[in-house]
């Protein structure tokens, strides 16, 4: 039986000099759900999200893929991780196409699957026609949709994004979830951080809101809704608890 995955975040702390960014943030992400992570800037949202793929160690608490601790079992609880960052990172002396191997070769996947994936992401987000182009001359939302076809090729078990959709088209953005509605549905466990309360609000399944490195509200939008009004927006939610706490 195929192993189900899920994220767990366990009483997480994490300070930066004088700054504590996380002081005991507790969540998890279900198999078959899309989480969104929302908090302004500085809640400790982009923190998480590198403890979670083992960019950063916690001081304090626990972070687990699958069951398995990113801290003492690194190796092992990425395998099941695909991975969208913040800031675009690519090799920008390596051509769309030779990134792509790389990341195939890094995660031990067949020459032949990833021909395969590289020809159906390559197709679907339009870049066909620039594999051979240099990461270093593609524009902002081009990078993200490579990077996408990067997390999304390695078949993950749980997807984790920073701001996936930064600088897209609306046609790639349609792409974008749809794909991941896709993984959605074999399984995978999605968490997403975004500033992009419309497409949070349309897309995530479960909400969670944190504030000063605590989560301050969690759960389906009707949920959070009921403590800001019925009528209320997402956007109109987030800020009252954001103000409230």
């Amino acid at each position: 039986m195929e192993e189900k995955c899920s994220i767990e975040v366990l009483s997480l702390h994490k300070r930066y000099g004088d700054t504590k960014a996380l002081r005991g943030l507790t969540f998890s992400v279900e198999p078959g759900e899309i989480y969104g992570l929302l908090g302004p800037n500085g809640a400790g949202k982009t923190t998480t999200l590198k403890i979670l793929v083992g960019l950063v160690r916690p001081d304090r608490g626990t972070a687990r893929i699958c069951g398995r601790s990113v801290t003492s079992q690194r190796v092992e609880a990425l395998s099941f991780v695909g991975y969208i960052p913040e800031n675009p990172i690519c090799f920008q002396n390596l051509t769309i196409r030779e990134f792509l191997e790389f990341i195939g070769s890094l995660r031990e996947l067949s020459r032949e699957d990833v021909e395969e994936a590289m020809s159906y992401y390559l197709e679907i987000f339009e870049l066909k026609e620039k594999r051979n182009e240099y990461v270093s001359n593609l524009s902002r939302g081009m990078i993200q949709k490579v990077l996408a076809s990067a997390a999304f090729m390695v078949r993950p078990k749980v997807l984790i994004m920073d701001e996936p959709m930064a600088g897209m088209d609306p046609e790639a953005q349609h792409v974008f979830k749809e794909e991941v509605r896709r993984m959605v549905s074999r399984g995978t466990a999605v968490l997403i951080s975004s500033h992009l309360l419309d497409m949070v609000e349309k897309f995530c399944t479960r909400i969670g809101i944190i504030n000063r490195g605590v989560l301050i509200a969690e759960g389906g939008l009707d949920d959070l809704r009921r403590r800001a009004g019925e009528e209320a927006s997402l956007e109109d939610v987030f800020l009252k608890l954001v103000e409230e706490s």
